[in-house]
């Protein structure tokens, strides 16, 4: 957890209710998420959000790109978070797909 803001390191997206959803997760210290991308090996962004509001599923990664499902790998993943006291925290990292 980085100033209130907690990003799991593996997902597996396969439909069983569980972990199927890579999304930004925080305690009440964060207002919105500015910003969040998801990016291939090779730099290419393959998810991204703005403005939206943590620990919501519904606005996360589902692990596919343009409708097609993305392969199981490492995927780096960049946040910007700003929190109720107005500061703005950058979180990066990177996350495991498994199929």
């Amino acid at each position: 957890e980085r100033e209130g803001v907690y990003m799991p390191n593996v997902f597996s997206p396969n439909g069983d209710g569980s972990n199927d959803v890579f999304y930004v997760q925080s305690d009440n210290s964060v207002s919105i998420v500015k910003q969040f991308y998801v990016f291939s090996r090779w730099g290419e962004a393959v998810f991204s959000a703005s403005d939206i509001l943590p620990n919501n599923p519904g606005l996360g990664w589902d692990g596919t790109c343009r409708g097609e499902l993305l392969n199981s790998g490492v995927y780096v993943y960049y946040v910007e978070a700003e929190l109720i006291n107005g500061a703005k925290v950058i979180i990066k990292g990177d996350v495991l797909l498994i199929r």
